[in-house]
């Protein structure tokens, strides 16, 4: 038994029911009672031993069999120890509450709101439980239970401009806010002026072409200084979620392109790697490889789209045109690879669906040769620009304690200073065979999330050529024929290809009973999945850790204090995709 297990059980010998530890996977998990999740979550967090100071996730799952309904699961991760814990607590559907974590894990704050929002859970003690990605006044019910059909239950109610608190939403407890505070965005009286007795409200967004798609902030003003700001999520909400459970698992890999449309190809590999986790799929090494490689191709990618992007909100014209041109020149190799250049479907559960030619490893070396210089060029241009510097440095500023607290991951958690990243802590792919650095900042503003970026491009053309001159020969989809269907050459002329074929995509693959969490280090931040399995062709229950949602949480932390100006500054230092974060 796992060190972490040991001590929880010792310590809470009668409100830990059960502890398991994975032995094909890797996965801690605990089962606790609903009443003492607090005292637990509390212990986990402060006690040296376990330090697991950063919260990943918070979901839940239906089992409306059960008279213990529904099932909270916390993800938590001790970054000192490098170890992760799945804490679970079962609550009944007539009296779905327990404790929220948020004194102990400010990113809980979020997280909870999702729960309760798209399962009902009420977590008692949290400061603003209301819906947040479907709309306040959404009276229907609850969209990812089980008894919730998949195409929905349309929506009678009306939409008033600013929507009231759904009042069955907030719990009895301590810190509920009062009946008549209980307008969503109504700006306080007096909060630290000297000068009004009321702040000005003002909506930005969600048309708004700086916002990085549909996204609203309320911003409460106190002259030009942002007093708060309150993110308002679910313009772009797709249930994602929802669908999967009703698909094959093969038939989600399109799905997962559509969530980061920036980054399609490193979704595709976070869902096949969870997938494979679940299954304890060996892959190829060259297969390996390739994935590598095409993963660091797109983090290049998205990250010369983040730095054009922000750099034409803040007013540089010229680094947007620049950015785009290398863009364009990996974006023609992704259409030679496999066909697209947005939405990809390239990774396939077990391998890739096409060979990296040698023609492509050459023209990928000959962008190689240029594009350091190209990086240097927009540093030439904006590094040291007093107008960017003005705009960036001592911006958005979080601390490394805070930055870990929210749960934030990516740029935005190594520009504080933390040196976490999931290729390095959990290796996966080549990334272990190959030698690279992983960049970390100082002040945790919003240029080191800037440099951080800079010099992570120049980490991917590291890792690439490492890549392409270690790349071994062999296949590039893994041997099981129970879960892989045999080459399409195949299929046309073997009836026994061809049956194989037709009975692979009808029934699709079953996975054992089981559940995992498989995280990977996408551009911006931790991507993870979390899967149950209940034996049969679909995912009984699947959830996506986004860390465009998961940085979202800390805006209001991060934009008070500053300018009307820095908010778009601020949405640009995370490089949220809406389709991400709304999922």
């Amino acid at each position: 038994m796992h060190p972490v297990l040991d001590i929880l059980k010792d310590k809470f010998p009668d409100a830990v029911l059960s502890v398991h530890q994975d032995k094909d996977r890797g996965d801690l998990s605990a089962r606790v009672k609903a009443a003492h999740m607090l005292e637990i979550a509390r212990f986990l967090h402060d006690d040296p031993r376990l330090a697991f100071d950063h919260i990943t996730d918070v979901c839940s799952a239906d089992y409306p069999d059960d008279p213990e309904r529904f099932e909270v699961i916390y993800h938590v991760l001790s970054l000192p120890h490098g170890v992760r814990l799945r804490i679970k607590a079962r609550v009944t559907e007539e009296h779905p509450v327990i404790a929220s974590v948020v004194s102990v894990w400010k990113g809980a704050e979020f997280m909870e709101r999702e729960t309760y929002d798209l399962m009902g859970i009420k977590f008692s003690g949290h400061p603003d439980l209301r819906r947040i990605l479907m709309p306040e006044n959404y009276d229907e019910g609850y969209p990812l239970r089980k008894d919730f059909p998949a195409e929905g239950r349309g929506w009678r109610s009306s939409f008033p401009f600013l929507p009231k608190m759904d009042e069955t939403a907030a719990v009895s407890n301590d810190n509920e806010v009062p009946e008549a505070e209980k307008q969503v965005f109504r700006a306080e009286v007096g909060a630290g002026s000297t000068r009004r007795t009321e702040e000005l409200l003002l909506n930005m967004g969600p048309q708004h072409p700086s916002t990085h798609g549909v996204l609203r902030v309320v911003l409460e003003l106190d002259g030009e200084r942002v007093v708060k700001a309150t993110p308002d999520l679910g313009y772009l909400h797709r249930g994602v979620e929802k669908l999967s459970e009703g698909l094959a698992y093969m038939q989600i890999i399109p799905h997962t392109d559509r969530l980061d449309y920036v980054c399609s190809m490193t979704n595709n590999y976070a869902y096949v790697r969870a997938v494979e986790k679940l299954l304890t799929l060996a892959v190829p090494e060259r297969a390996e490889y390739i994935r590598t490689v095409v993963a660091e191709m797109q983090r290049i990618i998205g990250h010369l789209f983040w730095l054009g992007t922000q750099a034409l909100d803040i007013g540089a014209m010229t680094v947007f045109f620049w950015t785009f041109r290398e863009r364009e020149v990996l974006l023609d190799m992704f259409e030679k690879l496999c066909g697209a250049r947005l939405t990809l479907n390239y990774f396939r559960i077990g391998g890739v669906d096409s060979d990296f030619t040698p023609d492509l490893a050459r023209r990928m070396n000959e962008f190689l040769d240029t594009f350091q210089a190209h990086i240097n060029e927009y540093d030439s241009l904006i590094a040291n620009n007093r107008i960017w510097i003005g705009r960036t440095k001592n911006v958005a500023v979080i601390s490394a304690e805070d930055a870990i607290n929210f749960g934030l991951t990516g740029p935005p958690l190594r520009g504080s200073g933390v040196k976490y990243d999931v290729r390095k802590m959990e290796p996966y792919g080549a990334y272990d065979k190959v030698e690279w650095e992983v960049p970390v900042g100082k002040n945790g503003d919003t240029y080191d999330r800037y440099w951080i970026r800079m010099e992570e491009m120049r980490q991917s053309a590291r890792i690439i050529r490492q890549c392409l001159a270690q790349m071994p020969q062999g296949p590039i989809i893994a041997d099981a024929p129970q879960i892989i269907p045999p080459p399409k050459a195949n299929v046309m002329r073997d009836m026994e290809s061809l049956i194989h074929h037709f009975i692979i995509f009808t029934q699709g693959f079953k996975p054992p009973k089981g559940e995992t969490y498989c995280a990977t280090e996408a551009p911006k931040g931790e991507l993870g999945f979390f899967i149950i399995s209940d034996g049969s062709p679909r995912p009984y229950r699947m959830k996506i850790r986004a860390p465009s949602f998961i940085h979202m949480g800390a805006f209001d932390h991060m934009a008070r204090g500053y300018l009307i100006s820095d908010i778009i500054t601020i949405f640009g230092t995370y490089d949220i995709v809406m389709g991400e974060c709304d999922r």
